[in-house]
């Protein structure tokens, strides 16, 4: 074994080094942001597309730019830049998509609650943060809604306060969440604070490109949307049972990422919405955070989990709020 390391050069030496030191580094995430930073290859600090490898830093690619000089690497501007304890990273997403609370994931990783709670935000940071930038070819979207709530507020003044609960329906309100996905899984959502033309323009058309066919339910915004900018749309009557149309075109896609999401946040036995993405204090944990601008649900990205934490993590379902960990 000696002779076999002494043959080796002081490049390779170095990386068998780092590769000890930093064994396994969740290659699922790691490989993800890879791959997203090779199909656009741009220095994170001044955009500059002229960059050249730069040795290995703890087991990851490392990149210099040519007009600013800074190095970076693929955790570089993302949400998990300067996080530790990678080998710790992979049971803490396993411990979220089983809706652990954060003193149980703190247990289960060994981990303080403090470092519980900063990690969970900067996961579900990363989430956005993968948000899909474009959506091709059959694209599927609805909206689903969730109960404003107050969850963990002590003064509130926008209504009368109640013990719990709110037996009168017709008076709440709600919250729209837009999902949107196509066929290739590449999925992006968003949470309104108005279920309005002019939001879904804002956030949702720059994702859509001229040659999409767009599925619907038969919501007048929608309608809108595609009338205004020639959008060959699909509407689906849904209330009238109208489930498939020429036997391609449906919604169950996203009305299925409906379900896991309420299912999976239903663990948490409500979300906080009141508080805004900047209101200066920190949210609450299993919270949606709504706001007038664009306002993004927390843990919505937690459902597709096969766009952070690979193909082998699944979300629990409806039953998990009863599992004994």
């Amino acid at each position: 074994m000696t002779a076999v390391i002494d043959s080796l050069s002081p490049c390779q030496r170095h990386q068998l080094l780092e590769h000890l030191q930093h064994p396994k580094a969740i290659p699922a995430i790691i490989e993800h942001l890879e791959q997203r930073l090779q199909s656009q290859l741009k220095c994170p600090t001044c955009n500059h597309d002229k960059v050249y490898r730069w040795g290995i830093l703890k087991g990851l690619q490392r990149y210099r730019c040519r007009g600013c000089t800074k190095t970076f690497t693929a955790l570089t501007g993302t949400p998990l830049a300067c996080l530790r304890k990678r080998e710790l990273w992979m049971e803490y997403a396993t411990s979220m998509l089983n809706s652990e609370a954060l003193r149980t994931a703190a247990r289960r990783c060994k981990i303080r609650l403090d470092t519980s709670f900063h990690w969970r935000h900067r996961f579900l940071k990363l989430a956005d943060y993968l948000n899909a930038k474009a959506l091709s070819g059959i694209v599927e979207a609805d909206q689903t809604l969730f109960c404003e709530s107050f969850k963990g507020q002590r003064k509130i003044i926008e209504r009368p306060v109640r013990k719990r609960g709110n037996d009168n329906k017709k008076a709440a309100k709600w919250v729209p969440v837009l999902v949107a996905r196509d066929r290739n899984s590449s999925e992006a959502d968003f949470v309104f604070k108005h279920f309005t033309l002019k939001n879904v323009e804002q956030h949702l058309l720059p994702l859509l490109s001229q040659d999409i066919v767009l599925c619907t339910d038969a919501h007048l915004t929608f309608e809108s949307l595609a009338n205004k900018h020639h959008l060959h749309h699909k509407v689906l009557n849904v209330s009238a049972g109208e489930r498939v149309k020429e036997a391609a075109f449906h919604i169950q896609g996203v009305n299925n990422y409906h379900q896991r999401l309420k299912c999976w946040i239903q663990r948490f036995h409500g979300v906080a919405t009141g508080r805004s993405r900047n209101a200066g204090h920190p949210a609450p944990p299993a919270q949606i955070r709504t706001c007038a601008t664009n306002a993004y649900g927390s843990y919505l990205e937690c459902i597709p989990s096969n766009r952070l934490f690979g193909q082998g993590c699944t979300t629990l379902g409806c039953g998990s709020a009863s599992r004994k960990n």
